[in-house]
């Protein structure tokens, strides 16, 4: 057995002088400090961070930090030379690493780096950027205040949205030269412009604003083809401008309603025919018109169902007597169930109920009678019965509206019925002293009101309720 002083020796011999000597250091019990105690120290109590530097190398504060930090540094001098490659760089590199380098202020007692709140991002070698603020360019070039013309501006004046904007604000301007330029470009594509989705907004616009010479040469040029016109979704917007510059022209007008004539019937089947008619009939005198009569009523079931052909209906029907118009009313009177129920139809029904003779009215009022649940739970006939409510009052639907179907109230099934509930709502705040009955039946039944109130579309017919 080895004497100790011996292991002494054999120990000494195997460490060198030059290593450290680690002393292990009992971990002392830490005290639960707040941040209100006077032993609370906050650079006692660091935590291992870490931070991202501009080579992607990891600074770790603590112990061993100070041969982290020589790589820190080194890395630094090794971006700094790398950065003298380009002369036109070298301003942005010098920047960046100032701004690195700034992230870290100074060093405490522990070794620990002081960072800035300010995040920096990887470091690398951007071009110098040439700013200059007096250059402001937008969609129209503006030369001393006026809107300057391409020649690349005329050539674009079918489907370039842009383009047929810019001609229409320097149509409105009064540079005379360069409105003549868009005028002569135009007159050449005349017919392909007006049916262009943006281009016919650049012929409306020379009717608006045009010379009367302008005017009248665009308009020799597209009478020609009014009946093909009339029946484009676009150009039957130009014709309507063609009818405003003509109104006062009764020579003019006379020959255009005879050129229009042998097509009547098939622009009247026509939805964008429908929409030239009507501007006839809201710009024409009537007497001139007057023989649209007898085609209107040949094409009346096919208007009805039509945006503009419905308002040519109801325009045709505030014109003219009722002598002159009973044959149409007769029509629409067979034809009223159906257009209750119809998107556009039921606009011809509201009117009659508003402004048509007393024989038609009644007509229309016994029909929503019979068939009130159905048409108040339908999304265009729930319409009808609230203009029906308007006019007429609840008084002669209170009875349907307290019977029984499918087991149920029927105001139970409107409350709750996503168009019903606007029926139910127009009774309620009608104020009619009939309302008093239905709001007795209501207290009979507060279980069925509750149910009213928590379904989807009773919520505000239960408000209107409470409030009676």
């Amino acid at each position: 057995m080895a004497s100790q002083s011996e292991e002494k020796d054999l120990i000494g011999s195997i460490l060198s002088d030059q290593d450290e000597k680690q002393e292990i250091i009992p971990k002392k019990a830490r005290k639960n400090l707040s941040l209100r105690s006077k032993e609370f120290d906050p650079q006692m109590h660091f935590k291992q961070q870490e931070f991202q530097t501009s080579n992607a190398s990891i600074l770790s504060t603590g112990y061993q930090s100070h041969q982290k930090q020589r790589i820190f540094f080194q890395t630094q001098t090794s971006i700094e030379i790398q950065s003298q490659f380009s002369s036109a760089l070298q301003q942005t590199a010098d920047q960046d690493n100032a701004c690195s380098f700034d992230h870290f202020q100074s060093f405490d007692s522990f070794g620990q780096l002081q960072r800035k709140q300010s995040t920096k991002k990887h470091l690398t070698m951007q071009p110098i950027e040439y700013q200059n603020s007096s250059l402001v360019f937008t969609s129209d070039q503006c030369i001393d205040n006026k809107l300057s013309l391409n020649r690349t501006d005329l050539e674009q004046i079918c489907g370039n949205q842009l383009i047929n904007r810019k001609l229409q604000n320097i149509l409105d301007s009064n540079d005379t030269y360069t409105k003549r330029l868009i005028f002569n470009q135009v007159e050449k594509i005349y017919l392909k412009a007006s049916k262009d989705m943006f281009g016919n907004y650049t012929v409306q616009k020379i009717f608006e604003v045009g010379s009367q010479d302008q005017k009248q040469r665009m308009y020799n040029l597209l009478i020609n083809h009014i009946f093909d016109l009339s029946k484009n979704q676009y150009a039957c917007r130009v014709v309507q401008k063609m009818i405003e510059f003509i109104k006062d022209l009764p020579d003019q007008l006379e020959i255009f309603l005879q050129i229009l004539h042998p097509q009547m019937d098939l622009l009247l089947n026509d939805s964008n025919g429908n929409y030239v008619i009507l501007s006839c009939f809201e710009l024409f005198n009537k007497n001139q018109l007057f023989f649209m009569i007898p085609l209107i009523e040949d094409s009346l079931q096919f208007m009805s169902k039509q945006t503009y052909g419905c308002r040519v209906i109801q325009r045709v029907l505030e014109l003219y007597s009722l002598e002159q118009t009973q044959k149409i009313l007769d029509i629409l009177m067979t034809l009223a169930s159906q257009l209750c129920y119809q998107e556009f139809g039921n606009y011809i029904i509201q009117y009659l109920l508003k402004s048509g003779p007393p024989r038609e009215k009644q007509i229309i009022c016994q029909i929503i009678k019979d068939n009130f649940e159905q048409l108040s739970i339908n999304k265009f006939g729930s319409n009808t019965v609230e203009k029906y409510i308007d006019i007429m009052g609840p008084n002669q639907i209170i009875k349907n509206l307290c019977s029984i179907s499918n087991d149920q109230f029927v105001f139970y099934n409107l409350s709750t019925n996503p168009y019903g509930n606007y029926v139910m709502k127009k009774v309620l705040i009608s104020g009619d002293p009939s309302v008093q009955y239905l709001k007795g039946l209501l207290k009979q039944y507060p279980d069925l009101v509750q149910r009213i109130k928590n379904s989807d579309f009773g919520q505000r017919v239960g408000l209107i309720m409470d409030a009676l």
